[in-house]
């Protein structure tokens, strides 16, 4: 919340012509849970969803997810509450090229761990570029 009302702190105030309104997206964790997802929910005008980085994926995701096993009854309570789950879509092994992470992920975690587990949950795909 403190980073949201630094956004708003910059818009000019002289900007009438648009009107600016941030939508924030929280930052899932391992820790995340199914509480922090009702409170999430409970402030959708401001908060979008949960932003999915594997750990060590991308820059700064070093706090990322590193298990979604782990992580059923948060995904289960998004699915519920409607709270979308927006993805940085690779995995990390180091067996896998660094061009083929995307694909890895998209046949790995999207449809066995997320698409057909939680039919119901809203995902959005950061990118996707297998070709």
């Amino acid at each position: 919340m403190s980073y949201l009302t630094r956004i708003e702190q910059a818009i000019p105030s002289s900007s009438t012509s648009h009107r600016f309104r941030p939508r924030m997206a929280l930052y899932l964790t391992d820790k995340t849970t199914p509480a922090d997802v009702e409170e999430a929910a409970a402030k959708k005008d401001i908060i979008h969803g949960y932003k999915l980085y594997p750990a060590g994926a991308t820059t700064n995701s070093d706090s990322g997810v590193t298990d979604l096993t782990k992580l059923h009854a948060t995904l289960q309570a998004m699915e519920e509450l409607g709270v979308p789950l927006m993805v940085h879509g690779e995995v990390t092994d180091a067996e896998v090229d660094v061009f083929d992470r995307e694909r890895e992920f998209i046949q790995r975690v999207l449809g066995p761990l997320l698409v057909e587990k939680y039919l119901n949950l809203k995902i959005v795909m950061e990118h996707i570029t297998t070709g």
